[in-house]
């Protein structure tokens, strides 16, 4: 097994990009050259073989844009079943979990976005509205809050005027639950 094989990251290399590259391109233009013999001989060949280098040459950021594009989003469709949906505030992901009736955040989720130090009284302020991950079938090890619990205390909390938890609060309503709530309604 080559050293290509085990690293998925092989053609970040420029050289390595460059060559790959340069060897789409050939057979491009052979492939051109090809269809050109098949068609008129060694002059079709040379006239189709100039014709596709030259589409090459001219539209070379356009093709790579858009077979990268066309790349990003097969890959994206092939994979959305088992993503799920991102979340993000402030730079930094969320970890939520639907499991059908409800939304979940994960607990590290709010302490990193809050700033709260790890204490144990995260369970007793959001009473019944906490699971551990094995209770909603995760295999991460964690508590995990309701998002509803979550917009309701950030509502209610003494520094609930603070401009971080606002925004915080504004995000989960508008982003999260709002549009799961329209899904379900679907």
């Amino acid at each position: 097994m080559s050293a290509a094989e085990d690293d998925p990251l092989w053609l970040n290399s420029p050289h390595k990009r460059l060559a790959f590259r340069a060897a789409c391109y050939a057979l491009f233009v052979l492939l051109g050259a090809a269809a050109g013999w098949l068609s008129g001989g060694f002059w079709g060949m040379l006239a189709t073989g100039t014709a596709m280098l030259a589409i090459l040459i001219s539209a070379r950021g356009w093709i790579e844009r858009s077979l990268g594009e066309l790349w990003r989003r097969s890959v994206q469709g092939l994979a959305a079943p088992a993503q799920g949906q991102h979340y993000a505030f402030a730079g930094q992901s969320l970890d939520i979990h639907d499991d059908g009736r409800e939304l979940w955040i994960a607990e590290r989720s709010v302490r990193r976005l809050l700033d709260l130090d790890r204490d144990l009284a995260l369970k007793a302020r959001f009473s019944n509205q906490w699971r551990e991950s094995r209770e909603l079938g995760l295999r991460s090890k964690g508590l995990w809050i309701k998002v509803t619990a979550l917009h309701q205390h950030l509502a209610d909390a003494p520094d609930r005027m603070d401009p971080r938890r606002l925004r915080l609060r504004t995000y989960l309503d508008r982003d999260v639950l709002q549009p799961t709530a329209r899904r379900r309604a679907l």
